[in-house]
């Protein structure tokens, strides 16, 4: 086979890598008890991958990680710089953050194959600062600044970030690539513990705006840790696509392509929806995407309406993305051993069962122990959602078309933050003084959380079964 500098045509090159590497979903039957593995080829499985991994892990301290602190900016929002505006209004700032980051990140997946990986990220990096200093300005009364800039600004920049995000690590790793991905999405609540202790402590002393700006200020170092760890150079005997992430440089040629390049990946999008397996993969993200976000952005406010006064009550956004570092790196450990659809759909189960089973007797007793309970179990499974989504698409489809099974994967979870948190927003009471009302709302808030992500668990359990009913296949 030719190298990949030989080839000037993508089809052609795909063509070839299909023919000897390709293993489609059919041969899932295979009595090997990696049943669910589709990728034959070697990767580098560390070296310079780790450094990809670090620079990807503050990538998702940067983008996710602030993201789920959104709980900390909806708390403040509604007890003191916007007390008469809707829950519903307020939800959707953190909803937008994380919908155009699902939308967007696809749509610049082949800007970095036509600007390459280092500009996009340059540019990505310095759209999330200007953001979060612009947000700085906001004033009581000027919501627009919070829509403009936190959630449109800072989540174009944390788009074209993520797009390398999500893809780097599938392109260093296969038989550690839940792992890789549990330590990038470590990064996450790491985020979710820094971001929400700056803003906890320094608000009361400095005020919102020098908080902010703060944080701003912080993002400037990290920034520059991504855009020098990130574009590591694969070695050619391991690039086994095209259009790969890793090695993508300016290229006069792609750019004017751009138009063809989009309506390829829409053809691709439709090819591999029509594989029934990863359309039950891309329903069981959907789902997903509708139970987590509502339940994240409302957790903190919850707590401080039950115990305003306990001083637990203002570390509950912490010690949930503490919680999600133990259950990051915990099923993934499990899941390069047990498979990770297996270990995916157990987790996302066990998250569902702690919203039924733990959230709503807090809210029956008003109890703020029960609460942290909650919190604690929740936050410990429920960023498996986050960490083993795309190592299980890896792993079931393999790395050929990833990008536009990634793409497709997240543009269909746009909706999802949207309008899951319109409609919990919706149960909770505009300009009521009553804490019983606002308290009793939540339960219908955590029933629909709680529901939805146990249908997700019976998707993906659907999918687990179709591709073996041994119970100790690797899938």
């Amino acid at each position: 086979m030719a190298t990949i500098n030989e080839y000037s045509d993508q089809d052609q090159y795909d063509d070839d890598i299909q023919s000897i590497t390709h293993k489609e979903c059919k041969d899932f039957s295979s009595s090997n008890t990696h049943t669910g593995e589709a990728d034959e080829q070697e990767y580098p499985e560390g070296g310079r991958g780790w450094l990809v991994i670090l620079g990807c892990g503050i990538g998702s301290l940067l983008g996710f990680g602030m993201i789920n602190t959104y709980g900390a900016f909806q708390t403040y929002y509604e007890t003191e710089l916007f007390p008469k505006t809707s829950s519903q209004s307020l939800s959707l700032v953190g909803a937008c953050q994380a919908s155009f980051l699902y939308f967007f990140t696809p749509l610049f997946t082949p800007l970095v194959h036509a600007f390459g990986i280092r500009q996009v990220l340059i540019a990505g990096c310095s759209l999330m600062v200007i953001g979060i200093f612009g947000l700085s300005t906001t004033n009581e009364g000027e919501l627009w600044k919070c829509y403009l800039f936190q959630a449109v600004l800072y989540s174009l920049g944390s788009a074209c970030v993520f797009t390398s995000v999500m893809m780097s690590p599938l392109e260093w790793f296969k038989k550690k690539r839940a792992s890789a991905f549990a330590a990038n999405f470590i990064f996450v609540g790491v985020g979710g513990i820094v971001w929400p202790l700056i803003f906890k402590h320094m608000i009361k002393s400095s005020g919102f705006k020098w908080t902010v700006r703060t944080m701003a200020f912080i993002y400037i170092p990290l920034s520059i840790g991504v855009i020098i760890l990130i574009p590591q150079r694969l070695d050619e005997k391991y690039v086994y696509c095209y259009n790969n992430i890793s090695n993508s440089r300016w290229n006069n040629q792609k750019i004017k392509d751009l138009p063809n390049a989009y309506l390829k990946m829409l053809n691709d999008w439709f090819l591999y929806v029509q594989n029934w397996r990863f359309a039950l993969m891309l329903l069981s993200n959907v789902i997903g995407s509708f139970a987590v976000y509502p339940a994240i952005f409302y957790l903190d406010y919850f707590g401080n309406i039950i115990a305003p006064k306990a001083q637990v009550s203002s570390y509950l956004v912490v010690l949930y993305n503490a919680m999600g570092i133990v259950g990051r790196i915990a099923p993934a450990v499990l899941a390069d051993k047990m498979g990770r659809t297996n270990v995916l759909m157990i987790w996302i189960g066990i998250a569902g069962v702690s919203l039924l089973a733990i959230w709503i007797p807090a809210i029956q007793t008003r109890s703020i122990d029960i609460y942290v309970g909650f919190v604690t179990l929740f936050g410990f499974t429920v960023g498996a959602y986050f960490s083993l989504f795309p190592a299980c698409v890896g792993q079931l489809f393999g790395l050929k078309g990833s990008q536009a099974r990634f793409g497709l994967f997240m543009m269909l979870a746009t909706p999802g933050p949207l309008i899951g948190c319109l409609i919990a927003g919706s149960f909770i009471p505009k300009g009521s003084n009553s804490t019983t009302e606002i308290v009793d709302a939540f339960y219908k808030l955590v029933i629909f959380s709680g529901v939805m992500l146990m249908a997700d668990a019976f998707v993906l359990s659907v999918v687990r079964l179709s591709i073996s009913k041994k119970l100790l296949a690797f899938v």
